[in-house]
This record gives C-alpha cells, sequence and structure tokens, in this order.
C-alpha cells in the first residue's frame, strides 16, 4: 500500500507542478544599471543565471532569457491515515509545498527529504 501512495504521489507530482515562463518585467529606473532580471515580489534585480525563492510566496523564480517561475506539485491520497498539509510560506520554495503526512510512517513524506 504505502508503495503504491509512494507511487501516485510521484505520478501526480510530477504530471501536475506548474512552470510558466514569460518575459522579466521592465526594470525601475532605480534599477538601470544593474545586470539580471527586475522580480516584482522582491523589488530587486537578480543576476542572469540566478534564482530566487522569496519567504511568503511558494514559487521559485529563474532569471534567464526568459523568467520561469516554478511553484508547488498538486499532492492528493485516498489513504484515510494520510492527509495533506497546506503551504508554509515561512519557508521558501520547495519546502513552502504542501506534502503528505501520514498517521502510520510520517516520517516518510516530511519536507526534509527535500534538497535545500
Amino acid at each position: 500500500m504505502l508503495s503504491k501512495i509512494l507511487f501516485i504521489a510521484f505520478i501526480v507530482g510530477t504530471a501536475s507542478a506548474a512552470t510558466v515562463r514569460g518575459r522579466p518585467p521592465p526594470k525601475p529606473l532605480a534599477f538601470a544599471d544593474k545586470d539580471g532580471c527586475y522580480i516584482e515580489e522582491i523589488n530587486d534585480v537578480i543576476g542572469f543565471g540566478e534564482s530566487v525563492a522569496p519567504i511568503g510566496i511558494c514559487h521559485r523564480i529563474y532569471c534567464g532569457r526568459m523568467m520561469t517561475y516554478a511553484s508547488c506539485s498538486t499532492v492528493a491520497t485516498d489513504d484515510p491515515t494520510c492527509h495533506v498539509t497546506g503551504e508554509d510560506l515561512s519557508k521558501p520554495y520547495p519546502h513552502c509545498c504542501p506534502y503528505l503526512k501520514c498517521d502510520a510512517h510520517d516520517d516518510l513524506f516530511e519536507p526534509s527529504i527535500l534538497p535545500k
């Protein structure tokens, strides 16, 4: 049963993660001398090839030729011993994303397994 839950969570998560690409917004005059992308969420510029995961917004922003926004995948379960947690906006992406928490084996789905 546990392997079935892990497989379904992986497939759903892989299929449901959102990535949006678009042109960087125009830089305000105050940042005209900085190379990179203006990030409205932090009111600053990050360099080309860099990314930022602002606290309070559960996504990662990558600055390249196009800006890329990555958000959390969808998490679901039909296991009665498990539930989906809410977003934790006090943490950066991906640690802010909802995850499965199960009564019988809660250490298997904790976000601590995610890379920092």
